[in-house]
């Protein structure tokens, strides 16, 4: 049962972010607010979910700004409170139907939801370019934000998605995505969260990829003190696929909790997560990564691989991967490492006339390499880079 010193929503709350919505999506806030009191808040052994900002019930959520450009005649991408007046019947079968509500987090933005992005990419269409979204946070608000992405049968879509806010601001965020990948689509989700150093986030991000469908996600995190974020890709369909190529960079006393797991259903599904982080200063990052292959996914194939590189000797990282295996006829496996940068490397490199900071970018840049060559997306390849490229600090 949930401790009695959490605070929980109300139905008072949720009346006061429901406004005119359909009573569909009421009906799940209810939903939601009648199962929050019987859970509880993450387990963690190192994250203090009980302190964190984003736990928190005492308003109404405020909504962040939404920004898109470059929309093709046909797509939707818009601010999801506008959705639900112009596109309810897209949204009614999927929107808070993918994130489970598996604890109080869950629940609570599930009850409390407010604004975000939807995205909508109709059956047989291929985009030449990416969707660009941004979600703006301002001020020190609570925000419970949703991106919904729905990628129709055959599709082929990039949708990028912006975290941002104001420098000195420390806006608490509880928020969500969901994705859906329906037969035969092929889709590349990629965010960049670059929230204010005060700020405190949880988002996990969920998805359902249906049969010979593929679902990339291509996820960067460099900002905020406190960054929640599991992400949770069930392979439903036969043949279907996922990836995940993820990035992180913590410096002075960022902490990061990080979990990826890819869930097989059906047969002949492929999964691979790839992941790196840098840590310098007192950043500490928790990664976990679990492969889980269902009875009767025969011919699946997991693999996971994290690695992390701590440029100071105050830098900590905790990796714990993970398989849990049901069905015999497949292929699986893990490799996770943590380790400084080596020193005779960095004096070398200094002992050619390359300045220490300098150095330390090119040692960043090439423990990147491989990951960054694995991303299809040149003008994401050299953000990313970029971003890793202004961190780095002697």
């Amino acid at each position: 049962m949930a401790s009695d010193t959490l605070t929980f929503p109300t139905r008072a709350q949720v009346e006061a972010v429901s406004g005119l919505e359909p009573q569909w999506l009421r009906d799940r806030r209810l939903e939601a607010l009648e199962e929050s009191a019987a859970l509880a808040l993450p387990m963690s052994k190192t994250t203090r979910f009980a302190d964190a900002a984003f736990v928190q019930a005492g308003a109404a959520p405020s909504a962040p700004e939404v920004q898109a450009a470059d929309v093709p005649a046909g797509v939707i991408l818009m601010d999801l409170r506008e959705a639900l007046g112009e596109h309810p019947d897209l949204l009614q079968p999927h929107l808070l139907t993918v994130l489970e509500r598996k604890n109080l987090l869950h629940a609570q933005h599930a009850a409390l939801t407010a604004g975000g992005i939807f995205c909508y990419v109709p059956k047989d269409m291929e985009l030449t370019g990416p969707l660009r979204a941004t979600l703006n946070f301002t001020g020190d608000a609570y925000y419970a934000p949703h991106v919904l992405f729905l990628a129709g049968p055959r599709s082929r879509c990039d949708l990028i998605v912006e975290l941002v806010g104001e420098d000195g601001t420390s806006p608490a965020i509880n928020g969500a995505v969901e994705v859906v990948a329906e037969e035969g689509a092929q889709v590349r989700y990629i965010e960049f969260q670059r929230l204010p150093g005060k700020a405190q986030g949880h988002w996990p991000r969920r998805a359902t990829v249906g049969r010979n469908a593929s679902l990339t996600w291509i996820l960067n995190d460099i900002g905020a003190r406190l960054q929640v974020a599991d992400t949770r890709t069930d392979l439903i369909g036969d043949g279907a696929e996922s990836r995940v190529l993820a990035t992180f960079f913590g410096g002075r006393r960022q902490h990061f909790d990080f979990r990826h797991v890819a869930v097989h259903v059906g047969q002949h599904t492929a999964s691979d997560t790839q992941a790196r982080g840098v840590l310098q200063g007192r950043a500490r990052a928790v990664y976990n990564a679990n492969t889980v292959i269902r009875p009767h996914a025969i011919g699946t194939s997991g693999w996971q691989h994290e690695h992390t590189l701590m440029l100071s000797e105050t830098a900590r990282a905790d990796l714990v991967p993970e398989l849990e295996i049901d069905e015999w006829d497949v292929k699986a496996g893990h490799a996770a490492s943590a380790g400084p940068v080596d020193p005779m490397q960095l004096y070398f490199m200094m002992a050619r006339g390359i300045p220490e900071v300098e150095a330390r970018r090119l040692i960043v840049y090439g423990f990147l390499s491989s990951l960054l060559d694995s991303i299809p997306l040149a003008e994401v390849r050299e953000r990313i880079a970029q971003l890793f490229h202004e961190k780095v600090e002697v």
